[in-house]
């Protein structure tokens, strides 16, 4: 499973010359753990949290206050491995990039939510979409703890791609079976 697929767009993003109240208020009211700072272009020049705001009023700006050092991650990348990397750097969130242009953010909470799916819930939802675009009998799924098992033809790269796209699946494994029956 891909960062792509639990993913969601920034419900808010700011500019460096956001005043840091709006910023405050932004994320009291989206609930959002940190707030993107892009440019005019769309391009992701840092981030805003709650830890970043200063506690006295006063005329500053996102600019002023954001982190520059940003980790970041790519629509492609490994929902397990972000899970490990988010853990081992102490953050929450981290906005997903696609080159330096902001195309969403990730939050822990939507990574573990896509592993909170039971086995029966995704081979259902893997052996539904392979019936539907390769041919019904023509796969037989097996899941655990998230890992797939497609046994049928071997060298299918479209049905590893279908599969892939299903929220809760952590690896995928084609064990070849020439014909397969409908379990």
């Amino acid at each position: 499973m891909r960062v792509r697929q639990v993913m969601s767009a920034p419900l808010a993003a700011v500019s460096p010359q956001t005043p840091v109240e709006r910023a405050a208020a932004l994320l009291t009211e989206g609930g959002a753990t940190l707030l993107p700072v892009i440019d005019p272009d769309g391009l992701l020049v840092g981030v805003v949290g709650p830890r970043d705001l200063p506690t006295a009023p006063g005329r500053l700006t996102v600019g002023d206050v954001m982190t520059t050092d940003v980790l970041v991650t790519h629509p492609e990348e490994g929902v397990a491995d972000m899970v490990t990397v988010l853990r081992e750097a102490g953050l929450r969130a981290a906005p997903v990039v696609q080159g330096d242009t902001l195309v969403g953010m990730v939050d822990y909470r939507d990574l573990v939510h896509a592993w909170a799916r039971s086995d029966e819930l995704i081979r259902a939802d893997v052996q539904h979409l392979l019936d539907d675009e390769r041919g019904p009998d023509r796969w037989r799924v097996s899941v655990h703890d998230g890992d797939v098992t497609l046994h049928g033809p071997a060298a299918d790269a479209a049905a590893v791609r279908l599969a892939d796209s299903v929220l809760g699946v952590t690896a995928i494994r084609v064990v070849e079976e020439p014909r397969v029956r409908a379990t």
